[in-house]
């Protein structure tokens, strides 16, 4: 019954993603941030979701193209230009990298190229289709959904004790999974509650509201679950950023309050017991293997700074640059650096540095009085803000550059930028 009520779903949705294909950019991004054939393998087998919502809505932005209502200014942003930048020499790097070609145990670079053409190809469709608050408000509830359905998911576990240690993701046995990494189940909690918090905000019904903003404390559980350092660190900067941007300090400070109380209480021995090494991180074996790793990643910078080492190919490259473990480099910026050039590194950077330029003083602000529709995009403003400073938190610590959520909030935050700029031009 399940298998026939998800093929229904993705058939209607394949429809309305043909004549809508807006529309159908948030249905993949919630398969692709979600995960729920991860979650529920025995209704998906043999049933792959994404190209069902993903190829038609393809064709419906071809057909929406012939007609004139794609807005190609929206990929002609600095944020586009710098992530179209990033995938050139990602694709030099898998085509010329002089490690591609060396035995690759944990990634197959044909596999990645191709995943990452499908991420950056979607990244563009959807930032030229979603051009109103309208749409944007459709595109947020992709993180919306997938974190309040994972905060569920992580408190069952915890509540009907059928997890053991630190608490991944869902990944079935034996399959892989976006969140099977418990640093990155984490970060999916630190870049989707400040959505939910600001969102709150957005609701006229208090009962929703309140409902809503009632599952934060166990979202902050959920990474306490998890037992990730980074995690915990992004969930403290995402707090902190939260009750500085609040127009009501109260509030600001209660939130800090309460993640303080929450984690005396419930943040369980292996969380604390890592937190605590935080400071002596020099002594401490994880935090030592990351300093390894960084260390190789500067090293492989210096010998190929243009095109690096080859895409996924920081591992088969490792021990020409170290005498220590293989491992990835555990920080976005050096593993791209690494392994696809310098320049794909700091473009990496500059679409951050663009982001918090242009969100940090919020533009909305003033309008935010005027109509719904500018409060909301007050709002989607202040929650990419906080969002963002919980990933570069969290990236510091891990690989993330080739994770769906960072192009899908690349995507929120180009066109919520673009919005602003078009509408004071009228």
């Amino acid at each position: 019954m399940g298998k026939i009520l998800v093929i229904i779903f993705l058939f209607v949705g394949g429809i309305v993603s043909l004549f809508l294909p807006w529309i159908g950019v948030s249905l993949a991004y919630i398969i692709s941030i979600l995960g729920p054939q991860a979650i529920w393998p025995w209704w998906f087998s043999g049933i792959r979701p994404f190209y069902y919502i993903a190829i038609p809505t393809l064709v419906g932005f071809f057909l929406y193209l012939l007609t004139g209502k794609v807005n190609l200014q929206l990929i002609k942003t600095r944020i586009s230009i710098c992530l179209a930048i990033i995938f050139f020499f990602i694709a030099i790097s898998y085509f010329v990298g002089p490690y591609v070609n060396a035995p690759h145990i944990h990634f197959d670079p044909h596999n990645v190229f191709i995943q990452l053409l499908k991420m950056y190809l979607f990244y563009f469709i959807a930032v030229s289709l979603v051009d109103s608050p309208k749409k944007l408000k459709v595109l947020c509830l992709p993180i919306i959904i997938s974190t309040l359905y994972m905060i569920y998911w992580a408190n069952d576990q915890y509540f009907s004790r059928t997890y053991w240690g630190r608490l991944h993701g869902p990944s079935p046995p034996g399959e892989g999974s976006n969140y099977k990494d418990e640093n990155a189940f984490a970060m999916l909690f630190v870049t989707g509650l400040p959505f939910i918090y600001f969102w709150g905000h957005y609701l006229k019904n208090r009962i929703i509201k309140y409902t809503l903003w009632l599952t934060i404390p166990f979202g902050w559980h959920a990474v306490f679950l998890t037992g990730s350092r980074g995690g915990f660190l992004g969930l403290v900067a995402i707090t902190l950023a939260t009750a500085l941007r609040s127009s009501k300090k109260l509030i600001g400070i209660n939130f800090i309050l309460l993640l303080l109380i929450a984690y005396v209480w419930q943040g369980g021995s292996i969380l604390k017991s890592r937190v605590k090494t935080i400071e002596t991180y020099k002594q401490e074996s994880s935090a030592e293997t990351r300093l390894q790793a960084w260390s190789a990643a500067l090293k492989m910078i210096q010998a190929h700074p243009i095109f690096g080492v080859g895409l996924v190919s920081f591992i088969p490259a490792f021990p020409d640059f170290s005498d220590k473990q293989p491992r990835v480099a555990h920080n976005t910026f050096l593993q791209l650096s690494a392994e696809s050039g310098l320049i794909a590194g700091l473009c990496l950077i500059a679409i951050f540095v663009i982001i918090f330029k242009n969100t940090y003083r919020n533009p909305w602000r003033e309008l935010k009085h005027l109509n719904k529709d500018y409060l909301f995009m007050y709002l989607l403003n202040e929650a990419l803000f906080v969002s963002l400073i919980g990933f570069v938190v969290c990236a510091m610590f891990l690989s993330l550059d080739k994770y769906e959520i960072i192009f899908y909030l690349f995507a929120l935050a180009n066109n919520c930028i673009y919005l602003y700029r078009e509408r004071q031009t009228k």
